[in-house]
């Protein structure tokens, strides 16, 4: 035997053929997902470049823009929006709170869904209280009785 097949080997410098479709998988597996959806049937990795609402130049937000430097025109405009957007923001709030508070969220007959379930649970303690009173005996079964002179 040769000493050197007793050695055991280092693998940690191996080297594989690339062929371009491992490269291109490698290209993409380099890049870090924005974030990973778990379904039943596989995984899903979302990359930041996939949704294109997401791009930081189509992106403004009220910090960036310094109302200071605008002109009149685009000032007015700014701030109409500004306090419109507060205005609207609360108009909900107060809307939602007052649907709320005089139960208009609720469906159109919602008491006559209750009052069918109300009744339902009636009858069905009504036959209960019946079939444990007559301990199974009504009209068909009155017949069925066993008599000992047909016992062998």
């Amino acid at each position: 035997m040769d000493a050197e097949n007793d050695k055991p080997s280092d693998l940690s410098h191996v080297v594989l053929k690339e062929t371009s479709n491992n490269v291109a998988h490698d290209r993409k597996s380099l890049k870090q997902p924005k974030r990973i959806l778990h379904f039943s049937d596989g995984d899903m990795e979302e990359y930041s470049e996939d949704d294109p609402d997401s791009s930081e130049e189509n992106k403004i937000t009220h910090n960036q823009i310094d109302p200071h430097t605008l002109n009149w025109l685009p000032w007015t405009w700014y701030q109409t929006t500004l306090v419109g957007g507060k205005i609207l923001t609360g108009c909900d709030y107060v809307g939602e709170w007052l649907a709320n508070f005089f139960g208009i969220t609720s469906p159109k007959y919602e008491f006559e869904i209750n009052e069918f379930h109300r009744l339902q649970a009636l009858e069905n303690e009504m036959l209960h209280k019946q079939d444990l009173e007559m301990g199974g005996w009504n009209a068909q079964n009155q017949h069925n009785l066993i008599n000992d002179n047909n016992v062998q």
